[in-house]
C-alpha cells in the first residue's frame, strides 16, 4: 500500500512540526552582551511578563500592557486608554518584547499601594527562588511545566537569550549567581 505523507503535519496543525515552528519564531535575535546585572533586571522583568495570564502569542517590537486583577498578573493586548472605564484591574505597566526576547517594563507612575505590595511579593519570591539555584541551569530551567505552552515557549526562549548574552560578556553563569546573592543579602 502507498501512502502519502501530509508535508504540513496533522490538518489541526498540532504536533511536533507546530511546536517546532513556534520554537523557531521564538529564536533570540540581536542579542548583545550583558552584565551579570542587566541580564538579573532582564531575567526579573521577563519573570514578571511570563507569570502574567495571556492566551495570544506575543512577537517582538510590539507593545503589550500589564495588570494586576484579582490578585493575579494579566497581559492584555489593550491599552488602559482603550479600556476606558472598563479596566480589567489596576493599571502596572506597559509592556515590550525585545528582539532578544527579554521584555522591558516602564511601570507605571501612579501605582497603588496594593500593586507596589504585589511587586515586593513578586521581587522576593523571585530572589528566594534565585538564591536557592545551585547553577545557571538550575537558576533558568529550559522546561518550567506550571507555565502554560506559550510561556514556556517564551522561557526557554530567554534562558537562550541570556546565556548567549552573558557568554559574550564573559560570564558562564557564575556572575549572574553572585549577583542575586549579593541583591538578596542587600535587601535582607
Amino acid at each position: 500500500m502507498n501512502e502519502t505523507v501530509n508535508p504540513h503535519g496533522n490538518p489541526q496543525g498540532k504536533g511536533l512540526v507546530m511546536v517546532l515552528q513556534q520554537m523557531a519564531a521564538a529564536a533570540p535575535a540581536e542579542i548583545r552582551p550583558k552584565s551579570a546585572d542587566e541580564a538579573l533586571l532582564d531575567y526579573w522583568c521577563s519573570s514578571l511578563v511570563l507569570s502574567a495570564a495571556f492566551k495570544f502569542r506575543v512577537a517582538p517590537d510590539n507593545t503589550y500592557y500589564l495588570y494586576r486583577a484579582e490578585g493575579e498578573w494579566q497581559l492584555s493586548l489593550i491599552s488602559p486608554r482603550e479600556w476606558g472605564r472598563r479596566l480589567p484591574g489596576d493599571y502596572v505597566a506597559e509592556c515590550q518584547l525585545s528582539q532578544d526576547m527579554t521584555w522591558k517594563v516602564r511601570f507605571d507612575s501612579d501605582l497603588s499601594q496594593s500593586v507596589r505590595d504585589a511587586l515586593v511579593m513578586f521581587l522576593e519570591g523571585f530572589q528566594e527562588q534565585a538564591a536557592r539555584s545551585q547553577s545557571f541551569d538550575e537558576l533558568l530551567p529550559d522546561y518550567v511545566e506550571s507555565l502554560p505552552y506559550q510561556q514556556r515557549v517564551l522561557a526557554s526562549a530567554l534562558k537562550r537569550s541570556l546565556k548567549h548574552s552573558l557568554r559574550l560578556a564573559g560570564d558562564n553563569g557564575v556572575g549572574l549567581l553572585a549577583a542575586v546573592v549579593e541583591r538578596r543579602l542587600s535587601i535582607s
